[in-house]
């Protein structure tokens, strides 16, 4: 992953993790589905797909997880149905018309998976969604922290999102 050149040191806002960020997505995958470059049709500047690879620390490139946010609809589709039939013991959430919202505890894979829709609108007022696919070990703090009393990605969620979780 390391060789990409379109890989870009980067820090997530949300979660306060370092990251390797990109939107060439061509060659990455998501169990069986592959991941392609995708901007949305008449959509705005933001309303592009992109990988973000959560990493330890901008020196230290341990893999900690993923944020793959998704504007390409039928690829959406496509993840949400493989990890449903893949790990078949998930929490849906009621989003109240603003997409869907799963949570998955793996433990044989030590993560935690979250996904969850919002709302876009495009340049001719046509409503999509914009997808996020959290893919993270179980136990990640925000940050990078390693002080315990620094929150997990899990406790954020539930602070965040209790309707979700």
């Amino acid at each position: 992953m390391l060789q990409d050149k379109e890989l870009k040191k980067d820090f997530d806002p949300n979660y306060g993790l370092a990251s390797l960020t990109t939107n060439k997505l061509d060659g990455y995958a998501i169990g069986d589905v592959k991941l392609n470059t995708y901007d949305y049709p008449n959509g705005n500047l933001a309303d592009y797909s992109r990988l973000s690879i959560f990493t330890s620390s901008k020196q230290k490139n341990n893999y900690l997880g993923f944020n793959y946010s998704s504007v390409n609809q039928e690829e959406t589709k496509s993840i949400i149905d493989y990890l449903k039939k893949t790990y078949p013991a998930y929490h849906q959430s009621d989003t109240r018309g603003n997409g869907e919202s799963f949570f998955w505890d793996i433990p044989k894979l030590d993560a935690w998976i979250f996904i969850y829709q919002g709302i876009s609108t495009d340049k001719n007022d046509k409503n999509f969604f914009s997808t996020n696919f959290i893919f993270v070990k179980r136990r990640t703090r925000m940050e990078n922290s390693t002080d315990s009393k620094v929150i997990t990605i899990m406790d954020y969620y539930k602070m965040m999102f209790p309707d979700v979780l």
